[in-house]
């Protein structure tokens, strides 16, 4: 992003500048004055006693003068609003439309805050939609591995069934119409509808005539059109 300089930053900098050029001035005239107004004073027997101590406290006081000035502390609020407002007489401008420019500083900070906070969010959206798409596909690859495990539990399924019938369709008529008596309807309809026609009809000579009567039944009622969606979803097999 480009940095953006405020109005008030570029007002309070050239007050700043214009005072320093200003205090130069003055200390260059003071100075000058100082050295024409000054003369050599005569030599007193009070200054002529003065020891060789007394030269260096003159000495050690000279170098302290000499010494570099230490570095100035940063501005307070109150003194950068005093230069501003001195700037702001010096440029033509009175006090109102420094509190417009500094109304609208303070805006541009809220505005460049929003600014922010809204790519953050932006940012941490797109980091939730990545993650979010990661685990649609490691979804959509469990549902495929489920479906797969079905797919083969049904094959295995339809295996032992033709098995079961097959060894059902082997044995004497008789014995299988005993067995069939005591099945349940569920299991012996799956069982009666892949068996041979001929062979069922053995079956059934032999079975006793309720449960021979309720398995002609069952398997009738397999040709009929489901009457709702409930009698479709149970003839539908899973």
């Amino acid at each position: 992003m480009t940095p953006k300089v405020g109005v008030l930053s570029i007002v309070c900098a050239v007050a700043v500048g214009a005072l320093a050029f200003k205090g130069l001035d003055i200390a260059q005239a003071v100075a000058a004055e100082a050295v024409e107004g000054a003369a050599p004073a005569p030599e007193t027997a009070l200054t002529a006693g003065i020891g060789a101590d007394g030269g260096e406290a003159q000495a050690a006081a000279a170098t302290e003068e000499g010494a570099p000035p230490a570095e100035a502390a940063a501005p307070t609020p109150e003194q950068c609003l005093t230069t501003l407002n001195s700037a702001a007489e010096e440029m033509g401008l009175s006090s109102q439309e420094i509190v417009v420019l500094r109304s609208l500083q303070k805006r541009r900070e809220e505005l460049d805050g929003r600014e922010t906070g809204i790519e953050t969010r932006e940012q941490a959206a797109a980091a939730a939609e990545s993650r979010l798409q990661e685990q649609i596909v490691e979804l959509k690859k469990v549902e495929s591995e489920i479906q797969g495990l079905l797919t083969s539990m049904d094959a295995k399924r339809d295996e032992r069934m033709t098995a079961l019938v097959k060894t059902y369709e082997a044995m004497k008529p008789k014995d299988a119409a005993k067995i069939f008596d005591g099945m349940e309807d569920a299991l012996l309809l799956d069982i009666a509808k892949s068996m041979k026609s001929s062979t069922l009809a053995a079956v059934l000579s032999t079975m006793q005539p309720k449960r021979a009567e309720a398995l002609t039944k069952l398997i009738a009622n397999l040709a009929k059109p489901p009457a709702n969606i409930e009698a479709l979803q149970q003839k539908t097999p899973t």
